[in-house]
């Protein structure tokens, strides 16, 4: 399922994605068993109140989520080098994906955006009692939609190998795995690998 040599991207080139995207905007409605379901950029003065969604629905065995990495996320956000897209039912927040744009993409990605721009997804968290309803996918169709707007044709992401819902959720937002590594420093669980996967995009 994917290479074993992460510097070597040939087996994702024979197999990435290519789909055809309109710009939209991000803020749209959507019906998920009866739930009527608002996907919407962060508001000013909200970035306080989504750290703590973070911290409260996203801890579990497979995320790395240390205390100063995610305030180095919010750092970047309060200064205009990503977004963060919000789901909400009603006025109760149930999902957050956050992504930096081209200009912030990380150094350790850089090899595999292949000199394109490229937009890093640094988290998606879906609220405990709605996970398993898709939102996190549409998170990340919502982020793939904004992408050409932003001038990019690439978005990156990663998760703990064995992540099986969040491998879930990236497959059916059409992501292709590029490669697995031993990631002693951020995976303390299972396998301490982590799976980089990518998503192209013809605009």
């Amino acid at each position: 399922m994917y290479s074993k040599d992460c510097e070597s991207l040939s087996a994702y080139n024979a197999r990435k994605k290519q789909i055809n995207l309109p710009s939209e905007n991000l803020k749209i409605i959507v019906k998920y068993n009866y739930l009527m379901i608002e996907f919407r950029q962060e508001h000013s003065g909200e970035l306080d109140s989504l750290k703590n969604f973070l911290f409260e629905h996203g801890p579990n065995q497979w995320n790395y989520l240390p205390e100063d990495g995610i305030n180095k996320t919010f750092s970047l956000l309060a200064n205009n080098h990503g977004e963060a897209l919000v789901a909400c039912d009603g006025e109760t927040i149930i999902g957050l994906a956050i992504f930096f744009y081209p200009s912030a993409l990380p150094e350790s990605f850089q090899k595999y955006a292949q000199s394109e721009p490229t937009i890093y997804i640094a988290e998606v968290v879906v609220h405990k009692d709605y996970a398993g309803r898709g939102i996190g996918s549409q998170l990340l169709n919502e982020i793939i939609t904004k992408a050409p707007s932003l001038n990019a044709t690439k978005v990156l992401l990663d998760r703990h190998e064995e992540n099986a819902p969040s491998a879930g959720m990236m497959r059916k937002a059409g992501f292709v795995e590029i490669c697995t590594f031993s990631d002693l420093d951020r995976r303390l669980s299972g396998s301490r690998k982590t799976t980089v996967l990518g998503f192209d995009i013809v605009s």
